[in-house]
């Protein structure tokens, strides 16, 4: 369950991150896409710090769940042996010693002879 909460939260951040790096205007990214539409809300070199800002922390966090996912797969790896799971079917009863069910006698329908007139 963890793990499955900490990929959800790792693809968020892969995604946003790289939605705010192509936002960046300085290859032409996905500002200039969007008609610079980030110059118009942030100023002139607003946008540009703003999404510096938001890289680096973004970029952290990606570092940060990815080593996180790390430990989490490796103690998914330590998880229960071949032996544990020999040793837990060995306690289980074998189905071969229970009996087996009694099939059931076949019911005799009396059967009705037609009467002559």
């Amino acid at each position: 369950m963890l793990y499955t909460v900490a990929l959800i939260i790792h693809v968020i951040i892969c995604i946003v991150l790289v939605l705010v790096i192509l936002a960046q205007t300085s290859k032409g990214g996905l500002d200039t896409n969007l008609g610079g539409a980030a110059m118009n809300v942030f100023g002139g070199s607003g946008a540009s710090k703003l999404l510096k800002k938001w890289t680096q922390i973004l970029a952290i966090a990606f570092a940060l769940s990815c080593i996180l996912m790390s430990f989490l797969v490796r103690d998914m790896r330590n998880g229960p042996t071949l032996t544990d799971v020999q040793q837990r079917q060995s306690q289980l009863p074998d189905p071969e010693t229970q009996s087996a069910p009694t099939e059931a006698a076949p019911i005799e329908l009396p059967v009705e002879t037609p009467q002559g007139e």
